[in-house]
């Protein structure tokens, strides 16, 4: 189940005909799920069903945002060189 998840999220950064940068973006997850559980154990809240689907929603953001950011560095090295 790992290995089908990583290979859906190494996927979309094929499209940028690269082999580094999907890793890129799969590098910025990682710190968001130990960000959000530290997170829960400093405000004491329980790992219930709704902090998980936060958890999901967070990596969810974090992996666009490192997509956006990717494709913004790649347009802007296209444009200026």
């Amino acid at each position: 189940m790992i290995l089908a998840a990583l290979f859906y999220l190494y996927r979309p950064g094929v499209l940028y005909e690269s082999y580094v940068h999907p890793l890129t973006i799969l590098s910025t997850l990682p710190s968001a799920g130990v960000g959000a559980i530290l997170a829960l154990l400093l405000c004491d809240t329980d790992f219930s069903i709704i902090a998980m689907i936060g958890v999901i929603l967070l990596i969810g953001i974090v992996k666009k945002n490192a997509i956006m950011m990717i494709d913004f560095a790649l347009h802007a090295e296209r444009t200026l060189a």
